[in-house]
Formats: C-alpha cells, sequence, structure tokens
C-alpha cells in the first residue's frame, strides 16, 4: 500500500481536547460517522479529519497533510494548546513523493525534526532519536516501515486497523 496521508499523535488528550484546540475549532464538526483505520489513514476523502484515542494517545490522521506539518505556525497563533504538557508526533507519509518526515514535540517545544526525500535528509533539527539508528534502512531510504518503526518507539503502540475513528468534517465542506 502506497502511504499519502498525515498524522498528528498526542500522548493523554482526549478527541474533545483536540478538536477543541484546532484552528477554527468551531467550524470542525463530527459527522457522527466511524471509519475505520484503514480509511482514516488513506489518501482520501479530504477535508476531513479522522480522530480516535487508544493507548493513551488520541490519533489525528489528516489525509490533507496541512495540520500536522503546520503545528509550529498553529502553536504560535495559540492553536493546539492540548499540545503544551505533553509529547506529540507528527508524521508525514508520501509514498508518491518518495518524502517521509517526523517531528516529535514535547510540551509543545520542537525537539526533533526530520524530513527525507528521495532517501536523501532535505530539512533536520535535534539530536537524532534513539530508535533512529536501530532501523535497518533499505538501499532506497527511509520509508513508512521508518516511519511505523519511530511511532511504534514513541507511542509503544502498533498501528491498528481494525481501530475506529470518528469522522470531522470542516464546516466549509459540510
Amino acid at each position: 500500500m502506497g502511504w499519502n496521508t498525515s498524522a498528528l499523535f498526542v500522548r493523554d488528550r482526549s478527541v474533545a481536547e483536540i478538536v477543541d484546540g484546532l484552528p477554527d475549532a468551531g467550524n470542525w464538526q463530527a459527522t457522527g460517522e466511524r471509519v475505520s483505520a484503514d480509511t482514516a489513514s488513506s489518501q482520501s476523502p479530504g477535508g476531513r479529519l479522522y480522530l480516535s484515542e487508544s493507548g493513551g494517545w488520541c490519533h489525528i490522521w489528516d489525509p490533507d497533510q496541512q495540520l500536522p506539518l503546520d503545528v509550529d505556525r498553529l502553536l504560535d497563533l495559540g492553536s493546539l494548546g492540548a499540545l503544551k504538557g505533553t509529547r506529540a508526533l507528527a508524521l508525514l507519509f508520501s509514498s508518491v513523493s518518495s518524502t517521509y518526515g517526523l517531528w516529535l514535540y514535547d510540551d509543545s517545544a520542537l525537539t526533533r525534526n526530520v524530513v527525507y526525500h528521495n532517501g536523501e535528509i532535505v530539512q533536520e533539527s535535534g539530536d537524532p532519536l534513539p530508535v533512529e539508528s536501530r532501523i535497518e534502512m533499505p538501499s532506497w531510504g527511509p520509508d513508512e516501515d521508518f516511519l511505523w518503526s519511530v511511532f511504534q518507539d514513541i507511542t509503544g503502540l502498533s498501528f491498528d486497523f481494525e481501530q475506529l475513528f470518528e469522522v470531522y468534517v470542516g464546516t466549509s465542506q459540510a
């Protein structure tokens, strides 16, 4: 499966806390629909966020690849206050462009960021995570397996394709 999506995982926060901290929080509404992790983590449909909780982490999947890539700016604007006092991991999966990235936040401060494009580092800050040195890289460089290894190491969880996610849509999308 080719991955072309993004996700934000926030420790010890509920779906409600995350939704309340989204930019234009009042514009995001639950549809009442629940979908599988496979659907939530897929590329489409866009204009939606998929949220769930498990293992002490709130999972936010964003097929439009906007929210997880914009955390720093959103924090500067006063959004995503739920990231204060906890740990958050943002992941970018883009197999079409062979781009994979991670951003790790502790108490809303970026502590590690690395983005790979075609196997080469194109953006990096902070010290490498211990897990990064333990991951055996394929000849073409990091891919989704790399990101899943980081996810598992940071959260202690494995991706559960059976997990159900609440669908949120921006009111402009409704």
